[in-house]
Order: C-alpha cells, then structure tokens, then sequence
C-alpha cells in the first residue's frame, strides 16, 4: 500500500473514531470541550481538567494517536494548540524521536527522501552553494536539512531544481522583524547521504582541491550562492568583465585567490562591509566583516567564465550577456542589453516580494469568532 493510501486510511481511522461507539458518555463530553472555541483550560474545574486529561491521555498513548490525530479529531484546531492543552493538562507527550521511530516502523512518511546519486562535481558545486548561501543542520539522527532565504525568484529555483529530486522543498513566506521586509524560506529534509554537506569549508577544501573538475565546479557554486559576473567599462569606455565572490568567510576567499592565480587571473580582495558598520537601508549592524574579491584579466576572464557550469538562472543570463561581449568592444553597444536585464530582475524580485508579503498577509490572518 502506497503511503497515501495508508496516510488516508489513518485519516479515516481517526474520523471513525467518534462514530465507532467505543467512546464513553465522559469520552464525548471531553471530545466536545474540546472544540469549544476559545477554550480556557485554567478556568475548568477539577472535575472537567481531570476528564479532559485522561482523555487526552488515552487518544496519544493507548490509542496511539498523535498529536496532529488529535486535533483532525477535535476540528479546526492544529498540533501545536493539543501541545499546548497537553501541557496545561500535564499530560505527557510522547518525545518527538519516538513518534518520529513509530511513523517509520509503520512506514508512514509523506514524502519519499532519495539517497544523493550525484557526480564529484555535483557534490563540489552543493559545496560551493553550501558554503555561500546554504545553513545545513541534522535535526535528528538519519537526516540533513538544508534552507536558505531569499528574494530572487531565480534562487528559489534553482534550490527547487537542486533538491526536489531528493525531498520535499517547503517554501515558505517569512517577515524580517529587524528589517520590516518579507522573502522565503526555503528548506528540504535529505537522506543521510547528504551529511557531505555539513563539515565546514576548512574540513572538505583539500578534497576539492584535488582536481580541477571538482575545484571549478566548487567555484560555480559558490558563484551560483553569493557573486555576480560583472559587464561593464573601463576609463576608455570599453566593455570590460569582473567576477565577484562575496563572502564573511575570509579563508573561503582566500582560497579562491590561490586557484586564480593559478588560472592566470587578477584578483582584488578588500571589506566590501565592514563590521560595525550600519547598513544604509535597514540600519543593522554588521556583526563581521563582508568581504569582496574581484577576478580581473583581459585575455583569460572570458574563458574562466565560459569554464564555469552555473546553475543559477539569474547568473546564466549574466553570463550569456558576458560571451556576448568581445574583446575593445564599446560599452554603449552592450549597454542596452544589460538595462533591460536589470530592469528585467527588478521587476522579477519586486513580484516575489510582493507575493512573500501577500501569501504571508493571508496565512496570518485573524480568527475571526462567531
């Protein structure tokens, strides 16, 4: 049996409940205090708390239910709202780790994790991404999360394009307090094959280091997460090309460095922002210095940058508007091209800010009480 089928037969298990004539008189009088609105268990009797919590207590651990059962039973109410009765009731919920080891052993899961089946190059790129713009955590033993937040559709994505393969994506809208701006969240739960992504850029550097396959691929992530490919003039008004990384991450930087020597590359490291400093739009303080290192080179830099396999959409137009380009060609003649991309990418963040904000607006709306 499929895990819907077996995830709709629960549902239904948890509706015949009420109608299976096994509850007591007691049983439905708790079930019905239950779904009064606006319910307030400190202001019950002795009587009616302890009936509410033998209740209670039945459905989670001699029937088995879980919390998110009990409040499909009781209504319109959420997991998270039983929780908090649960607590008032002093009723013991059952540790998350074994509800979690129960679901599986009843093979309950509603989305399928696949292990990662990827190339060296893939597993450097995840890297660089990882290193750039990712947070990875393991939240329990068998599994690796992996989010990020954002306001460029593109980003989004590409984590969808990256990871939906694997897990489920959730994207969610989320309000900076600190800011007043909105964006999305972003995050996947990924089998324990993507623990690769967890140790710090110090822990996997020199085995990306090894080959020059994986150290490009690394570097097209790391561009992919937090850089940009740069197309504009010098004194002379002639077309010219930067690659930018960013990162608060000196070491990471410093590495980049090294690997561009290498390929014959000019190079500028400086502190982009630097700690302490506000910044203009928001006002937040800078708890550590953001640095900036800029690839330069007029006979290379094209082909660094057609070396690179970006995933990233908003990166792969910039670098298409990069080839585009020729050597002493005149800025102006670009310069229209690179407009409209940017009014292009303006218009693209603005709408999905905008329905950040508006999906955001909804899911909090206030409940409204008869």
């Amino acid at each position: 049996m499929s895990w819907g089928a077996k995830y709709s037969a629960r549902l239904q298990d948890v509706a015949q409940i009420e109608g299976s004539g096994t509850l007591s008189e007691e049983d439905r009088r708790s079930l019905e205090l239950l779904r009064t609105e606006g319910l307030s268990i400190k202001n019950l009797d002795d009587e009616k708390r302890a009936e509410l919590a033998k209740f209670v207590s039945r459905l989670h651990h001699e029937r088995g239910l879980s919390l998110s059962d009990i409040a499909r039973l009781t209504g319109n109410k959420t997991s998270g709202y039983i929780s908090w009765v649960c607590k008032c009731l002093s009723v013991r919920v059952r540790p998350f780790e074994e509800s979690r080891l129960k679901a599986i052993r009843e093979k309950r899961r509603k989305y399928e994790r696949r292990p990662f089946d990827g190339s060296d190059e893939d597993k450097a790129y995840m890297l660089g991404l990882r290193h750039g713009d990712l947070s990875v955590s393991r939240p329990w033993k068998g599994v690796v999360r992996v989010s990020t937040s954002t306001t460029h559709p593109a980003m989004a994505e590409l984590f969808h394009d990256l990871f939906g393969k694997y897990g489920h994506v959730y994207q969610l809208p989320r309000f900076k307090k600190d800011t007043g701006s909105y964006e999305w969240n972003l995050q996947v739960i990924l089998d324990e094959s993507f623990s690769f992504l967890i140790p710090n850029f110090g822990m996997v550097k020199h085995w990306i280091g090894r080959h020059e396959r994986t150290v490009l691929a690394y570097l097209a992530g790391l561009l992919d997460a937090e850089g940009s490919i740069l197309v504009t003039k010098d004194a002379k008004s002639k077309v010219v090309l930067f690659v930018d990384y960013y990162n608060s991450n000196r070491e990471i930087l410093d590495w980049v460095a090294v690997q561009a020597r290498r390929l014959n590359l000019s190079l500028s490291l400086r502190i982009n922002k630097k700690k302490g400093v506000r910044t203009k739009k928001y006002g937040i303080i800078h708890r550590r210095n953001y640095w900036q290192l800029s690839l330069l080179g007029v006979d290379v830099i094209m082909g660094f940058v057609k070396s690179l396999q970006l995933r990233h959409p908003e990166k792969l137009r910039r670098r298409q508007i990069a080839l585009s380009t020729a050597p002493g060609q005149r800025y102006s003649d670009v310069f229209p091209l690179i407009a409209e991309f940017r009014q292009t990418l303006k218009r693209e963040v603005s709408d999905f800010v905008a329905l950040a904000e508006m999906t955001y607006r909804m899911n909090h709306l206030p409940v409204l009480k008869n």
